[in-house]
């Protein structure tokens, strides 16, 4: 049996771990789960994982869901190295620090900033939610005054989460790069790496999704 992710490509966690599925060099097989068609609803899916998110691995039987767990999964599985998520127990803590950070702040300051355009009508992203965002590049830039990566001086895994969601808040606000240099060239550097390509096309599909719901 083979490696299966169940994957929606408009979302930032799933992309997170097509990226981090490309970096490792990985051969899996890939579902496509439409959140819009609610596919995700299915019974059969719902067996897999009842909270019905995306992605989900199945890896022979094994389920995982959330994107912060698979990617863990995957590296200490699969990775040729730990580099992207170190053994050292220093280390490590630090790349679960950064992953907690863009789990509790950072992927949140997206969600509620596109939620209201999404689901409430509303034709602009409020103030209060850019401000949100402002407050989660602040962060970052201040992280990586301190690191060339935001966990270390090497990619790691929480660089590669963390873009997925940097990247998808650029569709509507930009990063600054008066304000946030460290941050514009962290971003800079990881989407010249041939592992970003496999965001474009989520990247595309919500650019596509959500800026015509805009004025």
């Amino acid at each position: 049996m083979a490696i299966s992710l169940y994957y929606f490509e408009s979302a930032p966690p799933a992309r997170s771990v097509l990226m981090v599925i490309a970096a490792l060099e990985l051969k899996v097989d890939l579902i496509r789960i439409n959140l819009s068609n609610k596919e995700q609803f299915a019974e059969e899916f719902l067996q897999r994982n009842p909270t019905h998110t995306v992605p989900t691995l199945d890896d022979n039987g094994f389920i995982v869901w959330d994107s912060h767990a698979i990617v863990q999964y995957l590296v200490d599985k699969y990775g040729r190295t730990d580099e992207l998520y170190p053994k050292s127990f220093e280390e490590r803590t630090r790349v679960n620090q950064m992953l907690f950070f863009e789990t509790s702040i950072l992927f949140p300051s997206l969600a509620r900033a596109v939620r209201p355009v999404f689901y409430d009508n509303a034709t602009a992203v409020p103030d209060n939610k850019i401000k949100n965002i402002e407050a989660s590049f602040e962060f970052l830039e201040t992280f990586l005054s301190v690191t060339n990566y935001l966990a270390s001086n090497h990619l790691t895994i929480a660089d590669i989460c963390a873009l997925s969601t940097v990247s998808t808040i650029q569709i509507f606000h930009q990063v600054n790069n008066v304000k946030y240099p460290k941050l514009v060239a962290w971003l800079s550097k990881l989407k010249s790496l041939e592992f970003y390509n496999v965001n474009l096309d989520g990247i595309q599909m919500f650019t596509d999704m959500f800026m015509p719901l805009l004025k």
